[in-house]
């Protein structure tokens, strides 16, 4: 066992293949530390994403209603949640399971890879040359509830800027699944830093949460 990083609750065991991390990569646990690795080998067999795209998912708190009640005389206004009904019990319910969660993501890559690639037919990949992406998940400082990042590579899209990437996300894809949130904007960022994109994914990374939603995400395969 080998700790190289101060930031380590554990010492690692490091892997035969080890590549050297960035001195600013955050390493607290094995999980972790092979994320990491695996992020570093996508990047060395070519992986250069131009954007980071943030978005998240419709929840019943989205929802909640001013409620007025009288107290000590004077009208008090609280926040309340209706009594739920059962299918926002169930949306509830579904926005913490990682596999419902991923299940919604699949749903929005289809729409992506059709909006932004043309990709019409899913299950013709002899047919259509498919991207990178990589799909990240979390739960960010809530902890209530997940959210999306997604890194993408402009080789074959549709949209050439970031402006016409905002929009077409914004509307068109946003309208195309009602699992999106009613009120967070998609965000869409220039990556400036490959490694550092990488390392912000991987900080939730721990033995209960990986992080990578490797169902969804067309890595580069060696």
């Amino acid at each position: 066992m080998l700790c190289l990083w101060n930031s380590m609750n554990d010492k690692i065991k490091l892997l035969r293949s080890h590549i050297k991390l960035p001195s600013k990569w955050e390493i607290k646990n094995q999980s972790q530390y092979e994320t990491a690795q695996y992020l570093m080998e996508q990047e060395r067999l070519g992986f250069n994403p131009t954007y980071f795209i943030t978005f998240h998912y419709f929840h019943p708190d989205e929802v909640k209603k001013k409620m007025m009640n009288i107290k000590d005389g004077k009208p008090n206004f609280s926040t309340q949640l209706w009594k739920e009904n059962p299918k926002d019990k169930f949306i509830r319910k579904r926005r913490m399971d990682e596999d419902y969660f991923i299940e919604d993501t699949g749903q929005i890559k289809n729409v992506i890879l059709k909006e932004l690639y043309g990709i019409k037919r899913l299950n013709q990949t002899w047919k259509y040359e498919f991207p990178n992406l990589m799909f990240f998940y979390e739960k960010g400082k809530s902890q209530v509830k997940f959210h999306t990042h997604l890194l993408i590579e402009t080789k074959n899209i549709k949209y050439e800027n970031k402006e016409a990437l905002d929009f077409v996300f914004n509307t068109k894809i946003r309208k195309a699944r009602k699992c999106f949130s009613n009120w967070k904007k998609i965000d869409i960022e220039e990556v400036k830093n490959v490694r550092g994109a990488l390392s912000y994914c991987n900080k939730e990374t721990n033995t209960s949460t990986y992080s990578i939603d490797y169902q969804n995400s067309n890595p580069i395969l060696k």
